[in-house]
């Protein structure tokens, strides 16, 4: 781990950025602190936001403010412009990097932007489902997930290519040193649920993040979890832990499960519910549980914390960090846990006895005619390729081909034609139609007990169902999946059977970067 860390370090420039060498030292704890801009490019909210800056750049604990990137899917300031003022006063923004209100083109002009302007330090993320903006609810984008731009960020972090026919023409782009970490939630409540999170996490790490950071969460046992697992599968990367310090009103709306993927048991709320009767209303509490939280979860290895919180100043910060070095993790590990009742639990739960892998008919049956039909061994697979390569060579009968395929799989799949299939990747279902935020390459985090968040309680998480119908990723035996490559939108409308055997699709373009 250390040999992994020194070898980042060599990348960047001793004493141009403060986080990167502070999360890179093992012999450092690192302390971030999240900031979340308002709506306006101004105001009171702000100037407090700056203020709080310049008394922590002062006292030199915190090494990098995060800043969201319209959080709650809300219209907010750009991260780039508040990074700008927090990097002029000499200290390391963290850029929240999100998808969803962004298309490949947009994301790679601003990594282009940011690359402008020194902001290298990036928390790439998927992002909140869009709300409502400027007359209604925005549309949401999510035209790369986490995985993908990571892959992006890794491209561009070496000499990478414009291949020739893009605007501009052949060109080399020069490397682009960014340090881009991702987020996981190890707080899910069910093994369909926390698996999945798991995979994925393993995936973005392959794809080249190169720091994690948690969901917040209450739960120790889920902590330390996250912290056996990186270890067990021998992960050179730092972790750092989410502390978030909530006060009694945003701890009631987190227990009603209304901030997507945030879990906040009653236990707790009932625990801050009491401390709300005492003078201060509780203020003294909470911060003195956050740096409980903080002391244990040091003593459980993580490199770092990341903290956030309503209605914190500067002063209030300080206490909390001041009380943490004072105070012994290991005695208040049972004082800051707050599990979620009935929670499935990797270590614990998945040792217990072997689960019988049940598959369902309608997975076995697809399965099997794929395997005969799209499987170069299949017994249909010669013909089913003919067909296909000739239809693509009169529109007439490409047009009757792609009108076939239609109704076939929107009778069956709920289809929307996008061209590039990946109906076989998420177990016969089809993300275009069963996620909201059409993720392909694995769940966003935004579930709460297998419910997607955009419909809560009334929708199971399309990557929950995936996982009951086919063959599910093993919790015994963990592993990195290979990313699927962002779709090819000029193929939206085509027939997908003809783009498999013409190799349009995802399985040619991956034969060809392998090529």
């Amino acid at each position: 781990m250390q040999g992994k860390k020194q070898e980042i370090l060599l990348t960047s420039k001793p004493g141009t950025d403060i986080f990167r060498e502070s999360l890179m030292n093992m012999q450092e704890f690192t302390i971030t602190y999240e900031l979340v801009p308002g709506r306006g490019s101004g105001g009171k909210r702000l100037e407090k936001i700056l203020q709080f800056a310049e008394d922590a750049k002062k006292d030199g604990r915190i090494k990098a403010f995060s800043i969201t990137d319209n959080p709650g899917g809300h219209p907010a300031l750009s991260p780039t412009s508040l990074g700008l003022d927090i990097q002029a006063m000499g200290i390391s923004p963290l850029l929240h990097f999100s998808l969803k209100d962004k298309n490949r083109n947009m994301a790679e002009s601003q990594l282009f932007e940011c690359h402008r302007h020194d902001l290298l330090n990036l928390l790439v993320l998927g992002g909140d489902y869009p709300r409502d903006g400027y007359h209604g609810q925005a549309m949401p984008v999510f035209d790369l997930d986490s995985t993908q731009l990571l892959s992006l960020i890794d491209r561009l972090r070496h000499h990478s290519t414009v291949k020739k026919g893009a605007p501009g023409q052949a060109m080399d782009l020069p490397s682009m040193d960014f340090f881009a970490g991702c987020v996981v939630s190890p707080f899910k409540t069910l093994e369909s649920e926390q698996v999945w999170q798991y995979v994925k996490l393993l995936t973005k790490v392959k794809c080249g993040a190169r720091f994690v950071i948690s969901q917040l969460g209450y739960d120790m046992i889920k902590f330390e979890e996250l912290i056996d697992l990186i270890r067990d599968q021998q992960l050179s990367i730092p972790v750092i832990a989410n502390v978030f310090v909530p006060n009694l009103a945003v701890a009631r709306v987190m227990n009603q499960g209304k901030v997507p993927g945030v879990i906040l048991p009653d236990n707790l709320l009932q625990r801050m519910e009491s401390e709300s009767r005492s003078e201060d209303k509780g203020e003294e509490a909470r911060l003195l549980r956050a740096a409980g939280m903080v002391a244990v979860l040091r003593e459980m290895g993580y490199a770092g914390i990341h903290l956030g919180g309503n209605n914190l100043d500067f002063d209030k910060i300080s206490f909390l960090l001041d009380k943490a070095e004072t105070f012994d993790g290991k005695e208040l590990r049972e004082e800051v846990h707050f599990p979620e009742p009935f929670t499935w639990y990797l270590k614990s739960d998945c040792s217990r006895k072997p689960r019988k892998q049940k598959l369902s008919f309608l997975f076995s049956l697809n399965d099997m005619v794929h395997s005969q039909v799209f499987d170069d061994k299949g017994k249909l697979y010669p013909m089913a390729r003919k067909i296909s390569l000739t239809a693509l060579k009169n529109k007439y009968v490409n047009r009757l081909y792609t009108l076939f395929e239609h109704i076939c799989k929107k009778l069956l799949f709920h289809c929307r034609m996008c061209g590039d299939c990946t109906l076989a990747e998420a177990s016969y279902l089809c993300p275009q139609s069963g996620c909201p935020k059409k993720m392909i390459n694995g769940p966003c985090g935004g579930s709460i007990n297998g419910y997607c968040e955009i419909y809560p309680k009334e929708r199971l998480c399309f990557w929950v169902r995936s996982f009951h119908r086919g063959p599910e990723p093993d919790c015994r035996d963990m592993h990195e999946l290979d990313s699927l490559p962002p779709k090819d939108w000029s193929l939206d409308q085509t027939s997908s059977w003809i783009n498999f055997f013409s190799g349009k699709d995802h399985n040619g373009r991956k034969h060809r970067d392998q090529s």
